[in-house]
């Protein structure tokens, strides 16, 4: 019994985390009208999301705000990141042995992406982020897909592997337009070290993505102790191209020809 419920989480798990990879997109609507200057955006941003997640009042969760220029306008927009790790374990210990959790980092649905496009009634949200509930999402912001307007991805961690989601906006809602890997540890003595380049294109508006196989300088697994919470403070590139993408605005996906020259 204790295999079969171990093999009927592991596919639960698995489930969850495709998830992250679906470009369906679920709105915020509320009945609360988009705040006047006399009412503070983070606390309206705050209770739109305890709605749409059904959070209640006594729960401890991370919500982070982040504002930049997403669109094309003089309005400064926001990506919103919120972890519920601890409703993650309160759900993990409804089962009674959370042995299985712990060792996977409580990883599901517990870290989530919104947007707040300046002027807008409502938040825009991406699926669930399948990842550890135990480490929040980070962010960094870069004009990759569209000259015009910024673009951002987060890094999130399954286990001891660290991965990262693009994101781009289409008409206010935020889209999911890549999904790659970054470091895997399961290895410690061979783990799988990938750098990342936004290229520029001569023939495409937006940078294409390019995954280089790379090394962590200095790397020695016998001096880390926990692969779970360790991140490579530099990379170094090789020039052994593992795989090329290129921005495909019509499907606005990034695919891959397998090679830059085509």
């Amino acid at each position: 019994m204790k295999n079969l419920k171990l093999q009927l989480k592991t596919l639960c798990i698995l489930s969850l985390l495709l998830t992250s990879c679906e470009d369906k997109q679920n709105n915020i609507t509320g009945k609360e009208q988009l705040p006047d200057k006399s009412v503070d955006l983070d606390s309206w941003i705050k209770r739109q999301v305890e709605s749409k997640l059904k959070i209640n009042a006594a729960e401890n969760y991370t919500l982070t705000i982040h504002e930049e220029y997403l669109d094309r306008d003089t309005l400064i927009d926001a990506v919103i990141l919120v972890n519920r790790e601890e409703y993650a374990k309160k759900k993990a210990a409804e089962d009674g042995d959370t042995s299985f959790e712990d060792l996977i980092g409580h990883t599901g649905p517990y870290n989530h992406v919104f947007t707040y496009i300046n002027g807008s009634k409502k938040l825009h949200q991406a699926p669930p982020v399948g990842s550890s509930a135990e480490q929040p999402l980070t962010i960094q912001f870069e004009t990759i897909s569209n000259p015009s307007q910024k673009d951002f991805y987060v890094e999130y961690r399954v286990r001891s592997s660290i991965n990262r989601n693009y994101y781009t906006l289409d008409k206010g809602k935020v889209i999911l337009t890549f999904s790659c890997p970054l470091y895997d540890f399961m290895d410690p003595q061979e783990p799988r070290i990938y750098s990342i380049k936004h290229l520029e294109s001569d023939v495409r508006i937006g940078k294409d993505i390019a995954l280089y196989k790379g090394n962590i300088k200095n790397y020695a697994a016998e001096n880390i102790e926990d692969f779970y919470s360790y991140y490579p403070e530099e990379v170094v590139a090789t020039d052994d191209l593992y795989v090329f993408f290129i921005y495909d605005k019509k499907r606005m996906k990034y695919v891959t020809p397998m090679s830059p020259e085509e």
